[in-house]
């Protein structure tokens, strides 16, 4: 009988370390996720600043940012370029 009652309890404590394991699995998770939705917030504020320092920087050559401002500027105009020659591929085929 004292084994069966040996294993009765060895059974119900790993069934409670199991239970504390899922607990702190679903913890850790949730807390790992509000982290992620943190830096993804975090991540979206740089993207303002960077915006606000290019709109306010773009006509300065002398700004700390000026290369990489000229990079963004041909960007877009490439990107201007490529949109032409979409539109003239879709007026060429009507």
């Amino acid at each position: 009988m004292a084994f069966l009652n040996n294993l009765g309890k060895k059974i119900s404590d790993a069934a409670g370390t199991a239970t504390e394991k899922a607990k702190d699995f679903a913890e850790t998770t949730k807390l790992n996720s509000a982290i992620s939705s943190e830096e993804k917030q975090i991540n979206q504020y740089f993207i303002e600043i960077g915006k606000m320092i290019f709109e306010q920087d773009k006509g300065n050559p002398d700004s700390p940012m000026a290369d990489l401002i000229g990079k963004i500027v041909n960007s877009y105009e490439t990107i201007d370029v490529l949109k032409r020659k979409i539109e003239e591929i879709k007026l060429d085929n009507n």
